[in-house]
Order: C-alpha cells, then sequence, then structure tokens
C-alpha cells in the first residue's frame, strides 16, 4: 500500500524512522530538531500529515535562519516512513545598512523638523544570525550622524545538551549633542549645544534564558547603565534625571516571559502571543526605586481565505507613580502609540492600548532568482482596514491636553513584507482631534 493510499485510511499510523535534512545550510541537524513537535520514533497517523507539514514548515521559518523550508514525506517500508527537510539559508552575515531618523517615526522628521538632514542616522551593523551553525547571534554594529552609537551583541541559545538554557551579553553606548529634555502640549521639546555632547549613556547587559517547550521562553536580564548629561539640561529639566542630577548610575532587572503561538513571529497571521515584562529600577545612591508591569497579548484569526483579523493589546502600570523624566515614557515612543497620534508622545506612569484589524491578501509571490542566498525572495501584500483605542495616566501633569484623555482613531493601509522579513506600512489615518494623515512606517504593528 502505497503512502497516499495508506493516507485515506483512518487507522494508518507509520514510525519515523529518519529525519533528513538537505539542501544549502550550515546549521547544525541538532538546532533543528529541537524545533519540531515530532521526534523519530514516533508513530504518526498519516491522516496529520498535512498539519505536520505546515506546523514544522512554521516553526523551522521562525528561526529567521532560512529564506525557503520544505518538507515532505517517503514511505520506506509497510510501516515506517522518513520526514525530508529541504531548506535554504539567509545570508549568514547580514549586512544592516541603519538610514533613519533622530525623530520617533518619518512623518515627525518629515513636518515638524522640515527633513533636516542633520537629524539622520547612518549606520551599518554586521549581525551573524547563525554563527558556527548553532543560531548563536554575534553583532557589531556603529553608527554616526545625529546620534553616535556602539554596539557588541553576543548571545547563544542553548549552553546544555538538552537545548533549555541560553545566554548572553551585549555592550553599548550612544551619545548626542541634542536631547529631548521635555514635553509641552504633548511635543517633544529639544535642547542642542553645537560644543559638548549634551547626552552619554553607557550600557552592559548580561542575560540567562530557559526555553522548556518550544512556545515558552523566560529570560532574565541585568543590566548596569549610566546616564550622563550637561549642566544646562538639568537645569532646563531638574526631574530629566530627577532632583537635579547631571549623572545616574542605574541597576536594572528585568524578568520577560515569551509565548509564541502564532504561525510568524515577525509578521503573525494566525495564533495567540503573549509578551510579559516586569522591569525594576534600581538607581545607585539614591532610593528613587521604581517597578514596571508591562503586557502584551495579541490574537489572530484567519476566518476566511485571504481573510485575516488580530487583536493586540498592550499595557503598563508602574509604581511609584512620580519618578524622573527618563522612566516616565508612555505612549508615542517605540511600538506604543495609538495610530493617528504619530506627532504626539504622552508620558505618565500607565497606560493601554487596543487594536484591531482586517486584512486581505493582495499578492503573495515568490521570486527565484539562480543567486545563493537570494534564491527566493517572497513579496506579500495585505490590504487593511483598523482602529485603535488607548488612554495614558499621569497624575502629575495636568496640562498636556492627551493625558488622561481617550484617543481613538481608525484607518485604511498597506502592509509590504518581503525578504529577510524587511516590513514597510503605508497607513491613512483619522483620529478624534480630528486629524489625518498620510503615515509611513518601516516596522509592524
Amino acid at each position: 500500500m502505497g503512502l497516499r493510499a495508506q493516507v485515506n485510511d483512518s487507522s494508518a499510523c507509520q514510525y519515523l524512522n529518519e529525519i533528513n535534512i538537505t539542501g544549502h545550510t550550515k546549521t547544525k541537524d541538532a538546532v533543528l530538531f529541537r524545533e519540531l513537535n515530532i521526534q523519530k520514533g514516533d508513530c504518526i497517523n498519516l491522516k496529520n500529515l498535512d498539519e505536520l507539514t505546515s506546523i514544522n514548515q512554521q516553526r523551522l521559518m521562525s528561526l529567521l535562519l532560512f529564506n525557503e523550508v520544505r518538507i515532505s514525506w517517503t514511505s520506506i517500508s509497510v510501516d515506517s516512513i522518513n520526514m525530508d527537510i529541504f531548506v535554504l539559508d539567509k545570508f549568514p552575515i547580514y549586512p544592516k545598512p541603519n538610514l533613519e531618523f533622530a525623530d520617533r517615526n518619518i512623518n515627525v522628521w518629515l513636518n515638524e523638523e522640515n527633513h533636516a538632514l542633520n537629524r539622520i542616522n547612518i549606520g551599518l551593523d554586521l549581525i551573524h544570525m547563525n554563527f558556527r551553525g548553532r543560531r548563536e547571534v554575534v553583532e557589531v554594529g556603529g553608527q554616526l550622524g545625529y546620534t553616535q552609537k556602539l554596539r557588541l551583541l553576543y548571545s547563544i541559545p542553548f549552553i546544555n545538551q538538552k537545548q533549555v538554557y541560553g545566554a548572553g551579553f551585549s555592550i553599548s553606548g550612544l551619545r548626542n549633542k541634542e536631547v529631548a529634555y521635555k514635553t509641552k502640549d504633548n511635543k517633544l521639546l529639544f535642547f542642542r549645544d553645537y560644543e559638548q555632547f549634551v547626552l552619554q549613556q553607557y550600557e552592559f547587559a548580561a542575560w540567562l534564558t530557559y526555553r522548556p517547550k518550544y512556545a515558552v521562553t523566560h529570560r532574565a536580564q541585568l543590566n548596569f547603565i549610566q546616564y550622563h548629561i550637561a549642566d544646562t539640561v538639568a537645569q532646563l529639566n531638574p526631574n530629566y534625571l530627577g532632583n537635579g542630577n547631571v549623572s545616574k548610575n542605574l541597576l536594572q532587572f528585568q524578568y520577560r516571559l515569551d509565548y509564541n503561538g502564532v504561525d510568524n513571529w515577525e509578521y503573525p497571521l494566525k495564533g495567540e502571543r503573549l509578551v510579559g515584562l516586569f522591569t525594576q529600577n534600581m538607581p545607585l545612591f539614591d532610593r528613587q526605586w521604581q517597578s514596571v508591569f508591562y503586557l502584551q497579548y495579541d490574537r489572530y484569526f484567519n476566518p476566511f481565505k485571504h481573510y485575516y483579523i488580530s487583536t493586540i493589546f498592550r499595557g503598563k502600570t508602574s509604581f511609584p507613580k512620580q519618578q524622573a523624566d527618563i522612566f516616565r515614557r508612555n505612549l508615542g515612543y517605540d511600538f506604543d502609540y495609538v495610530r493617528g497620534f504619530e506627532y504626539y508622545v504622552i508620558d505618565g506612569s500607565d497606560f493601554a492600548l487596543l487594536r484591531l484589524n482586517l486584512k486581505r491578501t493582495i499578492l503573495d509571490r515568490k521570486i527565484r532568482l539562480p543567486i545563493r542566498y537570494f534564491e527566493v525572495i517572497p513579496i506579500r501584500v495585505y490590504g487593511k482596514i483598523y482602529g485603535d483605542a488607548g488612554i495614558s495616566h499621569d497624575r502629575f501633569n495636568i496640562t498636556d491636553r492627551l493625558n488622561d484623555k481617550g484617543l481613538f482613531s481608525a484607518g485604511i493601509g498597506l502592509d509590504i513584507i518581503t525578504l529577510y522579513d524587511l516590513k514597510f506600512r503605508i497607513e491613512y489615518t483619522f483620529n478624534n482631534l480630528n486629524e489625518k494623515d498620510l503615515f509611513l512606517h518601516k516596522s509592524g504593528e
């Protein structure tokens, strides 16, 4: 009885004899075996082959090491089969040119900073995502321009034979001749000194990870951070570092929990994801400690072919509520903003944010080229409609108009995803301040 005929037999169960890995790859087989939900010797119901193929292809693609993964099955006897995995490596040393704006997003740089060229950063990171074929990450990076940066990072996902524990460290530094020293009317105020660096920050971090199962990762991290600011910055805002200080040494402990139940962490379309983060800031030489709790929960649905629905919740609370300004950044930074309010920042101690999306596939193609590491170039485009709601709480700032006020927005847009997980978002958004604009982003949601 052939493999296809046996699939129609609900009682057909065959033992997995071998897992064969072929293609262009330097990755150790053990790294790939760790990600699979089946192992050699398992008895497999042939009815589940399509589901096993899909799940394990997604898991291997989520390693971010491959441009393509294909899985097939070969019947070798009456009661056993082989699993054949074909992979194509990404470029092993990933050069990541960095052309970015000093401001929080492209729109602020274009419309509020008059696309000033002196607010552009030019840098280059060299990232080896698969050092020694063990999924170790080695990163060296530097940046010139508005903000000068240096960074060195090393991480290894597994340091024991059972592939459960991992570790890593990083060293980084930055300095700048301009600093956003305060907010007024939910806008950042800047001070610049052409003669000296007004902000310097140096950081050393070390961490341990614990990943007992595929989907769950625990990470404990200890950071030592030094801040230095110019005297003028402390005079303009004595609460920037707190108590008029011009320097601060900070010991920071972080615990992070990741639950990865999605099809692709970089751009999920199905499943659920949770990120929990606890941060304990412990400034040395003063007692202004702070505890911060951050939570993100996403849910992704595929109700019909080509249609996708997602809900994304993010929230933060911190204690005590009164802190130095560098510890009070809330909505408007990084990924935490209500779409349509990209021009604003809302500092405080607590926030809540909810995003809803309805997407449809417009284009999903793969371009094949006879070029090593670029054999497959995926191009995916999704049209979407969306709505956001958020609020930021600050009991000490009663002048900024967006504090403790419900923020709402809706819009339409396009998401573009291509080679090496590059993402671009084009969004036209309306908000409840009766404002509307076209916003551009080079990241996921």
